[in-house]
């Protein structure tokens, strides 16, 4: 989806998946009834899935939660004694685990279904996922590997692409500051975009200094910019605003086109080791017999792979998968698969360049289908859950789901808005 580079995509699922940050500081749950309202229950919709050892845990979620659920009791790592924290204005948990994870290890980690929403909604199940540590410790400080260059809309967002997964509640107005603006920081975990939105517009012509400090962490407490070419110092940036207001453009590609020579494909090739440092997955790695996941690794055998798989011819009729591989260039679950990798990574390269942050965010509607009012990293953590065997959404058939998840990934292609976007695809809901 986008010109340049990010995604998160994060994640993604550590690729994988999906997510994005929300500002919600109401710490009571609502109650809410049927009669008044349609509630949805809450879904995870990125976690770690590759992490350093001595890095904490974190689980995105896709409302915003009732902090009192979000513990030990409901979030833990197999094996592992883990402390409990909830970014609310990212709807981000973190586990903190008591002792130093191993090296070069796989840890099961489990959501109960006991976490609930401020709407007072629970989880529609137990949610296991698993991650891998790396072989050796993270020492490493976060830099800024991309930002808001050009004018930006009077509006915002100002955003900040860092080169690995930050802490969020290190992310606020004092370590991101807009000189003479305030705003509120966001943080999407998958693609690790950090975005600062004015209170009110800002004046069009205004050029102005972005600071990010270095009381930014990553998940391993190492400070941004310590030892690095920029010294101990803080990072800083020009931005101007524009003068006329820039139009609301996105950039999606068909599965295709990111396999093809050309911008699509280049973009991928450019891209793909920074935005999924950690790997593209589609599916859920729950650590269990037989794997429900397919991985690609981020390095060039993984990618050459990957732009395989999204061209392969699909083999029998859609299902879960059934196989845990690497560099698969076919599998037995239809077109969903091909499709899903596709939307992990416009959702992944959503936010940099010249494209602005958000595809993630753009809202479903009008289609008559109980997934009208979700997001599209909504509808993406649901295809993921699907290709983990963990069920379709209400009336759906993998042919449906595969279908929707195919338009929306044409639903900007080459960055030009298709009929189906524009009548199904909002930037809030209606």
């Amino acid at each position: 989806m986008k010109k340049v580079a990010s995604l998160f995509f994060a994640a993604a699922l550590a690729t994988v998946v999906i997510g994005c940050g929300s500002s919600n500081t109401n710490t009571t749950p609502q109650n809410v009834t049927s009669s008044t309202v349609a509630v949805k229950a809450p879904a995870v919709i990125s976690t770690t899935q590759a992490s350093s050892a001595n890095q904490r845990v974190f689980v995105g979620f896709s409302h915003a939660m009732d902090a009192s659920t979000i513990n030990s009791t409901n979030l833990s790592i197999s094996g592992v004694n883990s402390s409990v924290s909830y970014d609310a204005k990212n709807r981000i948990a973190y586990m903190t685990p008591s002792v130093q994870l191993s090296t070069g290890a796989t840890y099961g980690a489990t959501v109960s279904k006991g976490v609930r929403d401020m709407n007072g909604v629970n989880l529609a199940g137990q949610f296991n996922f698993a991650f891998s540590t790396t072989p050796t410790v993270d020492t490493t400080p976060p830099t800024v590997i991309n930002f808001s260059s050009g004018c930006v809309p009077a509006n915002g967002p100002i955003t900040v692409t860092f080169s690995e997964a930050i802490d969020s509640s290190t992310l606020s107005g004092s370590t991101f500051i807009v000189e003479g603006v305030t705003g509120t920081v966001s943080y999407d975990p998958v693609t690790h975009i950090a975005s600062f939105t004015p209170n009110s517009p800002m004046t069009p012509g205004l050029t102005t200094t972005v600071i990010i400090t270095t009381g930014i962490t990553d998940l391993a407490g190492n400070h941004l910019g310590a030892g690095l070419p920029y010294g101990s110092q803080n990072f800083e940036f020009t931005i101007t605003v524009c003068t006329t207001p820039p139009p609301t453009t996105f950039c999606s590609y068909s599965k295709g086109g990111y396999a093809g020579p050309g911008a699509p494909g280049q973009l991928l090739s450019n891209n793909y080791t920074t935005v999924f440092s950690s790997g593209l997955t589609i599916g859920i790695n729950d650590a269990a017999g037989p794997q429900h996941d397919d991985f690609w690794t981020g390095d060039s055998t993984g990618l050459s792979a990957l732009q395989t798989f999204l061209t392969s011819p699909a083999l029998g009729a859609s299902g879960a998968l059934t196989v845990d591989a690497t560099n698969p260039t076919a599998t037995d679950s239809g077109n969903l698969p091909e499709q899903t990798a596709a939307l992990t990574i416009n959702v992944g390269l959503s936010g940099t360049g010249s494209d602005p942050a958000g595809f993630g965010n753009l809202v479903l509607h009008d289609t008559g289908t109980s997934l009208d009012g979700s997001t599209v990293s909504e509808i993406l953590a649901a295809a993921n859950k699907a290709l983990a065997g963990g069920g379709l959404p209400d009336g759906f058939t993998f042919s449906d789901l595969n279908s929707l998840v195919d338009n929306i990934n044409q639903s900007w292609d080459d960055c030009s808005q298709s009929d189906w976007g524009a009548a199904h695809l909002s930037v809030a809901a209606l």
